[in-house]
């Protein structure tokens, strides 16, 4: 039975679901091959908030059999996808059979000096080191901010915003800001023609009615993982004291 249109795991397991019966879920490296005489649904997920509401999606879908897109930033205010925990997390996902793509900012190449296409090409480098595979993949964070051409590395092979993408072939449907523009995704499944679905997980995976609360819910979250982790540093530092005067012995006789 099918539930109220909301922004849930339950309601899009059941997007998915329904969708897979007649059309193709693929990510944007496979859309070529998987198209099985079906039209085709590109998934594609930009992590704007951070890796852990990801996992949760891309545990969902891996339990359909779908890989999905999703693009990671390497230079957000709001996590460190460097970090050893992201880190672990991102390899997570490439693990899980999905596609590990660059969620890019060139304003950030502007601001620190370095040229675009090298600037890509260093993140390009970072992130496939990370994920343990090979990043073909682009899509520009905030795009309306800003409508300047720009030029790709030549490891780029897919962009999320080429026009064949954005209601050229494949019909664009987004939840950016966590509100649907032309009604929800369950409205567009037709065995018509090709989709690209852009979702940002935290508007599905966060505990909320609307956007607002959402984005409430993220700051505990994160105030509690903070916490947890300066907690464990105490707890390191406790340790350490109690044993301080030894080690400092073992420090001056090596």
């Amino acid at each position: 039975m099918k539930t109220f249109c909301q922004f849930t795991l339950e309601h899009y397991r059941e997007i998915l679901a329904t969708a897979a019966q007649n059309l193709t879920l693929t990510n944007f490296a496979n859309h070529e091959t998987a198209r099985q005489n079906k039209p085709v649904i590109i998934l594609r997920h930009d992590l704007d908030s951070g890796l852990a509401p990801a996992l949760a999606m891309a545990q969902l879908e891996y339990a359909l059999g779908i890989s999905a897109t999703y693009f990671v930033q390497l230079h957000s205010d709001f996590y460190d996808a460097v970090s050893l925990a992201s880190s672990r997390d991102l390899r997570r996902l490439a693990e899980l059979g999905h596609e590990i793509g660059l969620h890019y900012d060139p304003t950030y190449y502007e601001a620190v000096g370095w040229d675009f296409r090298d600037g890509m090409a260093r993140d390009l480098e970072l992130l496939s080191a990370l994920a343990s595979r090979e990043v073909i993949a682009v899509s520009r964070h905030l795009p309306l901010l800003s409508h300047q051409k720009v030029e790709y590395p030549p490891q780029v092979r897919h962009d999320a915003y080429n026009p064949i993408f954005i209601n050229g072939q494949f019909k664009y449907l987004s939840d950016s800001n966590g509100i649907f523009r032309e009604g929800c995704f369950c409205e567009h499944l037709s065995t018509r023609r090709d989709y690209c679905f852009l979702t940002h997980p935290i508007w599905w995976v966060n505990a909320g009615q609307n956007w607002r609360e959402k984005l409430q819910q993220q700051i505990r979250n994160d105030c509690e993982t903070v916490t947890t982790r300066i907690q464990e540093k105490i707890v390191q530092y406790e340790k350490i004291l109690v044993k301080r005067a030894d080690y400092d012995r073992e420090f001056k006789a090596r």
